[in-house]
């Protein structure tokens, strides 16, 4: 049983997506991914599901696919629930969750060419995208 839960770990791996990549990072910064802690490094892939958790004195800049950007500051946690970019069948989808910390958000390709598909949710709402940028607290 133990061999066929690896199997299926490892199959769900190969299938992940990678959707943006670290551009800039200092201090400690993982993503949460499956049962997984992985330190993050500048160059590194985040992949749809991944919690992104970042610790006193560091911060991380993101990348997505479409252009959009996202910057947390210490102590920060962010989930990337979903994140679909296919602007050739006209599909496209970001939910994300700001669970704590500072982040700030600058929309891509998504939020221009489809607005309404944009969640970035906080504990006391959601916040509407409309094709631009913002910054966030949650304490």
């Amino acid at each position: 049983m133990k061999i066929v839960m690896i199997a299926l770990l490892m199959v769900s791996f190969l299938f992940a997506q990678d959707i943006a990549i670290v551009k800039k990072m200092t201090g400690e910064v993982s993503a949460k991914r499956a049962d997984q802690t992985i330190s993050l490094a500048i160059g590194q892939k985040i992949q749809e599901g991944d919690l992104i958790v970042t610790k006193s004195n560091s911060d991380i800049g993101m990348i997505f696919e479409d252009g959009t950007i996202i910057a947390l500051g210490e102590n920060s946690v962010l989930s990337v629930d979903e994140y679909l970019f296919k602007p050739a069948t006209n599909e496209f989808l970001v939910d994300m969750d700001m669970q704590k910390g500072i982040a700030s958000f600058e929309s891509g390709k998504i939020g221009k060419l489809s607005p309404e598909s944009v969640k970035f949710r906080v504990p006391e709402g959601t916040v509407g995208i409309r094709g631009t940028k913002f910054y966030v607290e949650v304490k």
